[in-house]
């Protein structure tokens, strides 16, 4: 019972580390889990742009210093090498980086030795733990047998006590003839008393039995009255044999009849009670099915509404994009002029919303992947122009995420100086992008990095709506480092 507070203060003390040690290595994992999410979804980035580097780099080689560039379709001429040098800079580059992050993904497929210690440092405070606590559990367990043990001891020595003090209040010495003077005495009244016993038993059952022979005999004399009365009616009767076997016939078949009629009557109730459960049925049913009628006339009705609101719905959103349509395509036209320096002059939008571009006034299908990007950023630009116009009041705020990724120095300064002109439609216009060439345009810059040891993101320049009023035409943009 001593070492018991011992243990418990052992046992409370090993379970907060446990608790400790399991915490620490949830944290560990997850921390080494978003290390490895980290790792791939770096990679994977980088071999997008590898590929899409290697691609333009393949087709300008192809080309030779004579050939369009495959982004702009313009002649590069002088700029020739200046771009095959940069695409090979940046190919270096990303391989580089690839390399790198491959190595770090390789690492950390490996458990780190902090997370296997912890894990090891876990099973060791666990499997203490339990043992402490298999050693708190017999110690319980043998107190609780101590004081069961001592209540028994208690109890027995109680009752030897009183044993005791029986036998010192019997008579001492012992006189052995006296005792077979006693026995013999016994034995001589023993068939006294059991035969005192049965009379007693008679005795006991004397009154029962007088008052059953009363009875009997009262019964005895109404059945001997009884008798000698039908005696004295039978007597006074005529009897014939063949009236009785007649009589008796008679009451047979009546008998028969009365059975019959009686089966005919359980049997026409237990017709009618069908019946009338039927009946009831039926008349529910016909109660449910008037509901259901004017149930199923309701959604019919409804049915009937909801197809004519669908078909002006559907009138009503054709109207809406006939209209619309072409001012779109007008506004978006604008923008798509200006980004590409009057080489597209046009784009439309066929009944189906799918784009296509006027070059040089022949229409064509969007078929690059920078021609889409181009033309779906002329479109964001008139929808968002088209909603503000609509609105009655400005936008104060554009946000554009990755929009310069499949353009080139040129369209992206086109894009750039394009967002500029529209400071009298958006008072702030924020651009969000990995290119770097891009922050020299911007007049203002916040850059957010990942910070490895703390495990957090980090803003460097200011937050966003730290602009002022004066700064409100400004180009703002979130460059991740």
């Amino acid at each position: 019972a001593g070492r018991e507070p011992e243990i418990a203060g052992r046992a409370a003390v090993r379970r907060g580390e446990l608790v400790e040690a399991e915490g620490a290595l949830e944290a560990r994992r997850s921390e080494w889990t978003r290390d490895q999410q980290e790792a791939e979804t770096r990679l994977e980035a980088l071999r997008r742009d590898y590929a899409e580097f290697k691609t333009q780099h393949e087709q300008l080689v192809a080309a030779g210093p004579d050939g369009d560039c495959p982004t702009c379709a313009r002649p590069l001429g002088a700029n020739y090498q200046g771009v095959v040098d940069m695409l090979a800079e940046k190919l270096e580059t990303v391989s580089v980086e690839g390399r790198y992050f491959r190595n770090r993904l390789e690492q950390l497929k490996a458990t780190p030795d902090d997370v296997i210690a912890c894990d090891e440092r876990r099973r060791a405070l666990h499997a203490e733990t339990g043992e402490l606590e298999k050693q708190l559990a017999k110690l319980h367990a043998a107190v609780a047998e101590r004081d069961r043990v001592a209540g028994d001891v208690a109890d027995k020595e109680k009752r030897l006590s009183d044993l005791l003090k029986t036998l010192a209040a019997l008579p001492t010495g012992y006189d052995a003839a006296k005792h077979a003077q006693l026995r013999s005495e016994l034995q001589r009244l023993e068939p006294r008393l059991r035969e005192a016993q049965r009379l007693r038993v008679l005795i006991e059952r004397a009154e029962s039995l007088e008052t059953e022979l009363a009875d009997a005999t009262k019964r005895i004399t109404d059945g001997r009255t009884r008798i000698a009365g039908l005696n004295t009616e039978r007597a006074t009767v005529a009897y014939s044999e063949k009236t009785f076997v007649a009589t008796r016939a008679e009451y047979g078949a009546a008998a028969d009849e009365a059975r019959a009629a009686a089966l005919g009557a359980v049997t026409a109730e237990a017709e009618h009670a069908r019946s009338r459960t039927a009946l009831d049925t039926a008349e529910l049913a016909l109660v449910d099915l008037a509901e259901r009628r004017r149930q199923l006339d309701e959604l019919l009705a409804r049915k009937r509404l909801h197809d004519e609101l669908d078909r002006a719905y559907s009138d009503l959103r054709a109207d809406l994009n006939g209209q619309l349509r072409p001012e779109l395509s007008e506004i978006a036209s604008g923008f798509l002029n200006e980004l590409t320096d009057g080489r597209y002059t046009e784009l439309e939008l066929d009944p189906n919303y799918a784009l296509v571009v006027h070059e040089e006034g022949i229409p064509k299908p969007v078929i690059s992947g920078g021609e889409e990007d181009l033309a779906n950023l002329v479109l964001r630009l008139a929808i968002s122009q088209m909603i503000a116009e609509r609105a009655g009041q400005p936008l104060t705020l554009l946000v554009l995420d990755e929009i310069f990724g499949s353009l080139d120095e040129a369209r992206r300064a086109n894009v750039l100086e394009l967002l500029r002109r529209l400071h009298d439609r958006f008072d702030q216009v924020i651009l969000i992008t990995h290119i770097d060439s891009v922050r020299d345009a911007l007049d203002r810059v916040i850059t957010v990095r990942y910070d490895a040891p703390s495990g957090s993101s980090i803003v460097d320049g200011g937050a966003l709506d730290d602009v002022s009023s004066d700064e409100s035409a400004e180009l703002a943009g979130a460059v991740a480092g």
